[in-house]
């Protein structure tokens, strides 16, 4: 096929006039040819080739979107059924306590009515629930006042009844979510090394709490069986695992698309072409893209660090820190508190880079950990609740 191709292609002659008035003569082989056709069909193939890829990404970048979407709504829909549930149970607490002073003022009342009453009229054990609905021995009109009692405080108690089943219900159903998502939570810290434990009294530590103790109504309280203390030690618990995961760096320090371009471990050095350790994860984005914290801390440090370029250290506390190097820009200051909100940098390629990324880190009492672990225990949290 090559002999025809060859055979095909016709040499050319080509003859170029100097300026001083020489004439050059140079021939365009067929070999030549064919080389020169071999390389335009290779960059088209490459041309064609990127095209596609280009074509692709905007998929890939949807398809990640959507995912993210569906975690926020499921996490959106999981936090909406469990304030449904505390609103519920304080809603029928309310209830509870409203029909628990209705049922004191008809006491009071049924009190009254015997002391007013003559002797020998209707006593006050008649008026309890199941007494036999009639008038007093001496038929007095004071008999038919509390048939009425008797019947309002009949219908009250019903109702109670219902409330404590229906009470005893939703503090047993938000009990078990509350505890569902302190294990979830308890296992995901345990997946990456940590103390759950020990992370959750370490966050608590200096946090002021005070005032003085109010005991709970005894009807509230005697409604849930015992159920009551459960769901309260539960969402304190709840609580105190909230916050401890946001002092934890699960979040992910880019807010927009990005990949990777140097993972943790050994790898293959961009500069020197020589195998070495890799102590974080290079995560490309567009220049100036805006860097955040990926848990609560304060920062250590901020600034120009040998060859990491302008970096930013934070400790969360609990042995554990982060670093995000190669920054255009510094926007926080040494001592400043800051949280998963808050922007401490802007993405570049400052000191040894070959472009431009964010190089973050994740360190456990100053040893190094893949922080591509601690946002995929991340995103499964997020999911969880």
């Amino acid at each position: 096929m090559r002999r025809a191709l060859l055979a095909a292609l016709p040499e050319w002659q080509i003859f170029i006039r100097r300026p001083d008035g020489r004439g050059e003569h140079f021939t365009f082989t067929r070999r030549k040819q064919l080389a020169a056709l071999g390389g335009v069909a290779a960059i088209s193939l490459w041309a064609v080739t990127s095209t596609l890829m280009l074509m692709h990404q905007p998929e890939e970048v949807a398809s990640k979107e959507r995912r993210l979407e569906e975690q926020m709504a499921s996490y959106h829909a999981a936090q909406s059924r469990l304030d449904a549930a505390q609103k519920m149970v304080g809603d029928i607490t309310r209830e509870i306590d409203a029909v628990h002073t209705n049922l004191t003022v008809l006491a009071e009342t049924n009190a009254q009515l015997s002391k007013e009453r003559p002797a020998g009229q209707i006593s006050l054990a008649k008026l309890h629930v199941g007494a036999d609905p009639a008038y007093d021995d001496a038929s007095q009109p004071g008999g038919s006042e509390a048939k009425a009692v008797r019947d309002e405080v009949r219908k009250l108690e019903t109702a109670l009844d219902r409330l404590r089943v229906t009470y005893a219900r939703a503090v047993q159903i938000t009990a078990d979510m509350a505890g569902q998502r302190i294990q979830a939570a308890e296992r995901s810290l345990g997946s990456i090394g940590l103390d759950p434990s020990r992370v959750v009294a370490n966050s608590m530590k200096d946090k002021g709490q005070g005032g003085p103790f109010i005991p709970l109504g005894n009807s509230a309280a005697s409604l849930g069986d015992g159920g009551l203390d459960t769901l309260v030690e539960r969402m304190d618990r709840w609580t105190n695992v909230k916050m401890a995961l946001q002092t934890v760096p699960l979040a992910e320090p880019l807010h927009v698309s990005w990949e990777v371009n140097s993972p943790f471990g050994a790898r293959h050095d961009p500069l020197n072409n020589r195998t070495g350790i890799h102590e974080g994860v290079d995560m490309g984005a567009p220049y100036g893209t805006p860097v955040y914290a990926t848990a609560t801390g304060t920062v250590r440090m901020a600034g120009p660090f040998d060859r990491y370029g302008l970096t930013i250290d934070i400790d969360h506390g609990n042995g554990l820190s982060t670093r995000y190097a190669h920054l255009s820009r510094i926007k926080v200051a040494v001592g400043q508190k800051v949280t998963r909100s808050t922007v401490i940098g802007l993405l570049g390629s400052s000191g040894r880079s070959t472009g431009a990324h964010l190089h973050y880190e994740v360190r456990t009492s100053g040893a190094p950990h893949d922080p591509l672990r601690y946002i995929s225990v991340g995103r499964d949290a997020s999911k969880a609740r």
